[in-house]
């Protein structure tokens, strides 16, 4: 079992296009509801849910600040509205890899709730989020509660740990040129969904997700320009040539 990183709307009392209705106050406010993984929440009665929502706090974080910290404790989820997060495991010497990307309408799980309650990753916005923090320890009282949305939850959070585990695969046993079309095709596929998608990571982010120094990665993305299979402008990558990306990604 594993910490959690859980995607919702801000309390009612803050956004003024809200009403102040149980519903809006006790749901489980994703800003989606047929969206990415909300139908978890759906599981839960709605004495269920207004147990877990009652005491959330709502906190605005910048692009760049942390939200939660490896190796701090686990004492609560952490619940974004939307925006981009990033999820990273921050190794000695000051390495860093990213292992995920964290987008709207997700519940991400990710560390040690029920293990030893410590967090094991940090995640630190990319843009702007709108979070709240709510109590672990009612999330653990759920858990016991209700055998489907223990099932559910389960069967996400071990989801979300092999696609880190197939991360660290490639990163271990890929070439730089396979990390780096891993990295590019995963961007366009399954977070930005669109081509050309705009740059709002950084080349010292983008590296950090190919498991290479910055001044590598820069290279390698050269390498592909001048190579014909993507297009870059300072604020945008667009994919030209997908099928040979793919090629390079499989042979590493």
């Amino acid at each position: 079992m594993y910490q959690i990183l859980l995607l919702f709307m801000s309390e009612s009392q803050d956004n003024p296009n809200c009403g102040n209705c149980l519903e809006c106050r006790y749901d489980c406010c994703f800003s989606n509801r047929n969206c990415g993984d909300s139908h978890i929440f759906g599981i839960l009665t709605p004495d269920e849910l207004h147990s877990l929502m009652d005491n959330k706090r709502q906190i605005h974080f910048r692009s760049g600040e942390t939200i939660m910290k490896q190796n701090t404790p686990l004492t609560h989820l952490v619940c974004i509205k939307n925006g981009l997060a990033k999820v990273v495991s921050e190794g000695p010497k000051g390495k860093n890899l990213i292992l995920q990307i964290i987008k709207s309408n997700s519940i991400f799980t990710g560390g040690g709730a029920i293990v030893d309650d410590f967090r094991h990753f940090t995640v630190a916005a990319i843009t702007d989020i709108d979070c709240c923090f709510i109590d672990t320890s009612r999330l653990y009282n759920l858990l016991t509660k209700n055998s489907t949305f223990s099932i559910e939850l389960l069967k996400h959070s071990n989801d979300q740990h092999m696609k880190m585990l197939g991360t660290l695969i490639n990163l271990t046993n890929k070439y730089m040129p396979g990390r780096v079309a891993d990295t590019l095709l995963y961007l366009k596929n399954s977070v930005f969904e669109t081509n050309p998608y705009n740059f709002v990571l950084s080349k010292q982010e983008l590296a950090d997700m190919s498991g290479m120094t910055k001044e590598s990665f820069i290279r390698s993305l050269k390498e592909f320009e001048d190579s014909g299979l993507i297009r870059q402008t300072r604020n945008a990558i667009e994919i030209l040539k997908e099928n040979e990306l793919i090629e390079i990604s499989r042979n590493g």
